[in-house]
């Protein structure tokens, strides 16, 4: 497994190189990167997956140095719109809450040295301002995810709990960039936002609005009829999960979570047709869920969960050192999710390939989002 991890680096290295906008790929890396390749220019999704892949190889602070880390960080905080959105060189077209807790993310992924501070230099978001201090607000929010599914709301496909892979965004990202802009956001309003009290809010309406047959949040109009878990669900209910594990809130219900994530997976072991975020997702999902039980229940789901995991594992590498990453990948976002998946198996106690991976490091040990 050694060979093939090492050969997934040197490809992950090459594609990254596709990304690189300029002549002269190499270290000091100074963040000049695009989703999509041979692009002219950098943008927001380029330069923070590129730190995303290198935070996970494990290559981030040999392939960079300060200078060039600032550089990058600059870079980044330059997307930064007026209101306090990363809304600007958005190629991707993620939402604004989502491109936010992603940059802010890479922001402290760059941190390398414990003097670094770029997620400090984040700019006062002033869009959030309203669910911080209004209850009502905040309870209005949740409950539509940013959508009244207006003509405008289904163009722009905002469709909140009715495509909730999409609309977690909304629901999990500005919880995110919360979370880690914490301290920020008591200097930006002063005595007005009590954020440990907002989570308790954001958290009780969470575990009073899950299905606890599922351990998935199932609110979509189809849902009345249809309650099966699928993925879009799960792929939504991880951006929530990964808000609760973040701030050490057990899971409502993990052994619904498991039972349903483990009837998602394909023969294959993946969970699509190609390994992108979604695997990240479900391999969160069990993982996280498992370690959350008593050891008598982890008894019963030990072998299931841990086959999954390895099955999964063995089908990511597979893919990744068969067939050229570009001709899996349309764009730079689809590998951080990849790579991260592989690194979500080794929080299983002695799994399977976790020495293989030991140089390896999980972005969401140190940020909230991906």
């Amino acid at each position: 497994m050694k060979a093939e991890l090492s050969t997934i680096e040197k490809r992950a290295e090459h594609f990254l190189g596709r990304h690189f906008v300029g002549k002269d790929y190499g270290p000091p890396l100074r963040g000049d990167f695009a989703l999509l390749s041979e692009s002219a220019s950098v943008d927001l999704y380029g330069m923070a997956d590129a730190v995303h892949i290198l935070h996970t190889l494990g290559t981030l602070a040999q392939e960079t140095d300060r200078s060039s880390r600032e550089r990058w960080a600059e870079q980044l905080l330059g997307c930064q719109d007026d209101g306090g959105w990363f809304s600007r060189r958005n190629v991707r077209g993620h939402s604004h809450e989502h491109a936010t807790a992603y940059a802010i993310s890479a922001l402290r992924l760059l941190e390398v040295d414990t003097e670094e501070r770029y997620a400090s230099q984040v700019s006062r978001i002033d869009h959030i301002k309203p669910i911080l201090t209004d209850q009502h607000a905040l309870l209005d929010w949740i409950t539509r995810l940013d959508s009244r599914l207006t003509p405008w709301d289904v163009l722009k496909k905002k469709l909140g709990w009715h495509y909730i892979w999409r609309g977690s965004h909304v629901g999990g990202g500005i919880p995110a960039a919360i979370g880690m802009t914490r301290d920020l956001i008591e200097q930006w309003w002063g005595g007005e936002v009590d954020v440990d009290q907002w989570f308790n809010w954001y958290f009780d309406w969470l575990d009073a609005h899950i299905n606890p047959k599922t351990g998935y949040w199932q609110r979509a109009f189809w849902n009345t009829v249809y309650r099966k878990p699928t993925l879009i669900d799960m792929g939504g209910a991880v951006h929530f999960l990964w808000i609760y594990e973040a701030m050490g809130r057990p899971f409502p219900y993990p052994e619904a979570i498991i039972d349903s994530t483990l009837s998602l997976q394909r023969p294959s072991g993946l969970y699509k047709d190609h390994p992108f975020c979604i695997d990240l997702d479900a391999n969160f999902c069990l993982v996280r869920s498992f370690l959350q039980l008593s050891s008598t229940r982890q008894e019963i789901y030990r072998e299931r969960v841990y086959r999954a995991a390895e099955r999964n594992f063995e089908a990511i590498v597979k893919a990744l050192t068969t067939q050229p990453l570009e001709e899996i990948y349309d764009d730079s976002h689809g590998l951080p999710g990849a790579l991260a998946a592989l690194v979500e198996c080794t929080k299983l106690p002695s799994f399977k390939y976790g020495e293989a991976l030991s140089e390896w490091q999980h972005p969401l040990d140190k940020a909230w989002w991906l």
